[in-house]
Protein backbone atom coordinates (compact mmCIF):
# COMPACT_ATOMS: atom_id res chain seq x y z
CA UNK A 1 0.00 0.00 0.00
CA UNK A 2 2.73 2.50 0.77
CA UNK A 3 4.76 1.46 -2.37
CA UNK A 4 1.59 2.08 -4.54
CA UNK A 5 0.57 5.55 -2.51
CA UNK A 6 4.40 6.44 -3.19
CA UNK A 7 4.14 5.39 -7.44
CA UNK A 8 0.62 7.52 -7.29
CA UNK A 9 2.62 10.46 -6.12
CA UNK A 10 5.54 9.83 -8.06
CA UNK A 11 3.72 9.74 -11.30
CA UNK A 12 1.58 12.88 -10.30
CA UNK A 13 4.90 14.89 -9.33
CA UNK A 14 6.40 13.80 -12.96
CA UNK A 15 3.25 15.06 -14.66
CA UNK A 16 3.52 18.32 -13.00
CA UNK A 17 7.14 18.82 -13.91
CA UNK A 18 6.06 17.85 -17.52
CA UNK A 19 3.72 20.42 -17.50
CA UNK A 20 5.99 23.10 -16.37
CA UNK A 21 8.24 21.80 -18.91
CA UNK A 22 5.56 22.61 -21.67
CA UNK A 23 4.43 26.01 -20.42
CA UNK A 24 8.31 27.31 -20.49
CA UNK A 25 8.73 25.72 -23.97
CA UNK A 26 5.80 28.11 -25.06
CA UNK A 27 7.39 31.15 -23.80
CA UNK A 28 10.02 32.07 -26.47
CA UNK A 29 11.93 35.09 -28.15
CA UNK A 30 14.06 34.18 -31.42
CA UNK A 31 17.07 36.43 -32.28
CA UNK A 32 16.40 36.89 -36.09
CA UNK A 33 19.65 35.13 -37.07
CA UNK A 34 19.79 32.23 -34.96
CA UNK A 35 17.77 29.23 -35.41
CA UNK A 36 17.64 28.21 -31.52
CA UNK A 37 15.23 30.80 -29.62
CA UNK A 38 15.60 32.31 -25.73
CA UNK A 39 13.08 29.82 -23.53
CA UNK A 40 12.75 29.10 -20.13
CA UNK A 41 13.07 25.30 -20.77
CA UNK A 42 16.78 25.11 -18.70
CA UNK A 43 15.03 26.58 -15.74
CA UNK A 44 12.07 23.29 -15.73
CA UNK A 45 14.89 21.14 -16.99
CA UNK A 46 16.45 22.54 -13.73
CA UNK A 47 13.69 22.30 -11.60
CA UNK A 48 12.34 18.75 -12.87
CA UNK A 49 15.73 17.36 -11.44
CA UNK A 50 15.92 19.45 -8.33
CA UNK A 51 12.40 18.72 -7.03
CA UNK A 52 12.22 15.05 -8.39
CA UNK A 53 15.62 14.10 -8.26
CA UNK A 54 17.36 12.02 -10.92
CA UNK A 55 15.06 9.24 -12.02
CA UNK A 56 11.62 11.27 -11.56
CA UNK A 57 13.01 14.71 -12.71
CA UNK A 58 14.61 12.29 -16.04
CA UNK A 59 11.43 11.42 -16.89
CA UNK A 60 9.64 14.08 -16.43
CA UNK A 61 11.14 15.80 -19.71
CA UNK A 62 11.27 12.43 -21.40
CA UNK A 63 7.93 12.21 -21.33
CA UNK A 64 7.48 15.68 -22.94
CA UNK A 65 10.30 14.93 -25.65
CA UNK A 66 8.86 11.46 -26.80
CA UNK A 67 5.03 12.86 -27.46
CA UNK A 68 6.26 15.71 -29.34
CA UNK A 69 8.54 13.24 -31.38
CA UNK A 70 5.33 11.60 -31.80
CA UNK A 71 3.10 14.33 -33.15
CA UNK A 72 1.47 16.01 -30.09
CA UNK A 73 2.36 20.11 -30.21
CA UNK A 74 3.69 20.24 -27.37
CA UNK A 75 6.95 22.33 -27.53
CA UNK A 76 5.66 26.03 -28.32
CA UNK A 77 2.32 24.44 -30.12
CA UNK A 78 5.20 22.20 -32.39
CA UNK A 79 5.41 18.47 -32.50
CA UNK A 80 6.68 16.05 -34.84
CA UNK A 81 10.14 14.16 -35.82
CA UNK A 82 11.14 16.56 -37.47
CA UNK A 83 11.01 18.99 -34.61
CA UNK A 84 14.15 16.31 -33.47
CA UNK A 85 15.69 16.23 -36.62
CA UNK A 86 16.22 20.00 -36.71
CA UNK A 87 18.46 23.05 -35.53
CA UNK A 88 17.44 22.55 -32.03
CA UNK A 89 16.76 18.69 -31.81
CA UNK A 90 19.83 18.10 -29.97
CA UNK A 91 18.77 20.40 -26.89
CA UNK A 92 15.92 18.48 -26.58
CA UNK A 93 17.41 14.95 -26.60
CA UNK A 94 19.91 16.03 -24.10
CA UNK A 95 17.19 17.61 -21.46
CA UNK A 96 16.25 14.53 -19.71
CA UNK A 97 19.62 13.38 -19.22
CA UNK A 98 20.04 16.97 -17.60
CA UNK A 99 17.55 16.67 -15.68
CA UNK A 100 18.40 13.52 -14.53
CA UNK A 101 22.38 14.88 -13.82
CA UNK A 102 21.01 17.35 -12.03
CA UNK A 103 18.54 15.43 -9.80
CA UNK A 104 21.62 13.19 -8.72
CA UNK A 105 23.85 16.07 -7.78
CA UNK A 106 21.41 18.32 -6.11
CA UNK A 107 20.01 15.41 -4.44
CA UNK A 108 23.71 14.21 -3.01
CA UNK A 109 24.23 18.10 -1.94
CA UNK A 110 21.42 18.69 -0.42
CA UNK A 111 21.07 15.35 2.01
CA UNK A 112 24.46 15.91 2.97
CA UNK A 113 25.71 17.55 6.22
CA UNK A 114 28.07 20.09 4.59
CA UNK A 115 24.90 21.69 3.09
CA UNK A 116 23.67 22.01 6.36
CA UNK A 117 26.54 23.69 7.71
CA UNK A 118 27.76 25.95 4.50
CA UNK A 119 24.87 27.55 3.30
CA UNK A 120 27.35 30.19 1.21
CA UNK A 121 29.36 27.00 -0.05
CA UNK A 122 26.11 25.38 -0.68
CA UNK A 123 24.71 28.20 -2.98
CA UNK A 124 27.85 28.23 -4.75
CA UNK A 125 27.78 24.44 -5.62
CA UNK A 126 24.06 24.82 -6.93
CA UNK A 127 25.19 27.54 -9.05
CA UNK A 128 27.77 25.41 -10.62
CA UNK A 129 25.51 22.45 -10.87
CA UNK A 130 23.27 24.33 -12.45
CA UNK A 131 25.19 25.46 -14.74
CA UNK A 132 27.00 22.51 -15.55
CA UNK A 133 24.08 20.46 -16.38
CA UNK A 134 21.37 22.17 -17.38
CA UNK A 135 23.27 24.56 -19.35
CA UNK A 136 26.52 23.68 -20.66
CA UNK A 137 25.68 19.66 -21.00
CA UNK A 138 22.96 20.68 -23.44
CA UNK A 139 25.20 22.39 -25.88
CA UNK A 140 27.94 19.69 -25.40
CA UNK A 141 24.73 17.69 -27.92
CA UNK A 142 23.26 20.66 -28.84
CA UNK A 143 25.63 22.54 -30.83
CA UNK A 144 27.13 19.54 -32.75
CA UNK A 145 23.41 18.39 -33.57
CA UNK A 146 23.06 22.39 -34.82
CA UNK A 147 26.41 22.04 -36.92
CA UNK A 148 25.15 18.80 -38.58
CA UNK A 149 21.37 20.21 -39.06
CA UNK A 150 22.35 23.18 -40.60
CA UNK A 151 25.51 22.76 -41.99
CA UNK A 152 27.13 25.62 -39.78
CA UNK A 153 30.70 25.22 -38.96
CA UNK A 154 31.46 25.15 -35.11
CA UNK A 155 32.62 28.57 -34.51
CA UNK A 156 28.91 30.10 -36.41
CA UNK A 157 27.48 27.49 -34.54
CA UNK A 158 28.34 28.39 -31.28
CA UNK A 159 27.70 32.39 -32.37
CA UNK A 160 24.06 31.27 -33.29
CA UNK A 161 23.37 28.60 -30.51
CA UNK A 162 25.84 29.35 -27.60
CA UNK A 163 27.55 32.87 -26.80
CA UNK A 164 24.15 34.64 -26.83
CA UNK A 165 22.63 32.46 -24.27
CA UNK A 166 25.00 32.57 -21.47
CA UNK A 167 23.51 34.99 -19.77
CA UNK A 168 20.48 34.01 -19.55
CA UNK A 169 22.03 30.96 -18.52
CA UNK A 170 23.43 31.79 -15.73
CA UNK A 171 20.61 34.34 -14.34
CA UNK A 172 18.16 31.24 -14.57
CA UNK A 173 20.82 28.94 -12.75
CA UNK A 174 20.94 32.17 -9.78
CA UNK A 175 17.20 31.91 -10.00
CA UNK A 176 17.65 27.69 -9.15
CA UNK A 177 19.56 28.40 -6.51
CA UNK A 178 17.43 30.96 -4.46
CA UNK A 179 14.78 28.52 -5.42
CA UNK A 180 16.45 25.84 -3.67
CA UNK A 181 17.82 27.29 -0.55
CA UNK A 182 14.62 28.59 -0.12
CA UNK A 183 12.26 25.94 -0.50
CA UNK A 184 14.66 23.59 0.61
CA UNK A 185 12.54 21.62 3.37
CA UNK A 186 9.91 21.13 0.23
CA UNK A 187 12.43 19.59 -2.11
CA UNK A 188 13.56 17.60 0.72
CA UNK A 189 9.76 16.24 1.70
CA UNK A 190 8.87 15.87 -1.74
CA UNK A 191 11.97 13.77 -2.70
CA UNK A 192 11.07 11.79 0.85
CA UNK A 193 7.39 11.34 -0.93
CA UNK A 194 8.32 9.97 -3.94
CA UNK A 195 10.96 8.01 -3.26
CA UNK A 196 10.36 4.10 -3.12
CA UNK A 197 13.10 3.76 -0.59
CA UNK A 198 10.56 3.36 2.17
CA UNK A 199 12.74 2.37 4.95
CA UNK A 200 15.10 4.93 4.73
CA UNK A 201 15.52 7.52 7.88
CA UNK A 202 13.32 10.38 7.62
CA UNK A 203 15.02 13.93 6.58
CA UNK A 204 14.51 16.59 8.71
CA UNK A 205 12.40 19.21 7.72
CA UNK A 206 14.00 21.95 8.99
CA UNK A 207 15.44 25.64 7.00
CA UNK A 208 19.60 26.44 8.42
CA UNK A 209 20.49 29.52 10.22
Amino acid sequence: MIKSSTNIRSMVYIALFAALFIVMSSLQFKFAASPVPITLQTLAVALAGLFLGARNGFFSILIVVVLATIGLPLINGNGGFGMIAGPTGGFLVAFPFCALLVGFFTSKLLHSSFAAKNRVATAILLFVIFELFSSFFAYVIGIPWLMQATGLSFQKAMINGCYPFLPGDAAKSVLAVIITLALKPYILRIQASTSNKNAAPAVPFTTTP
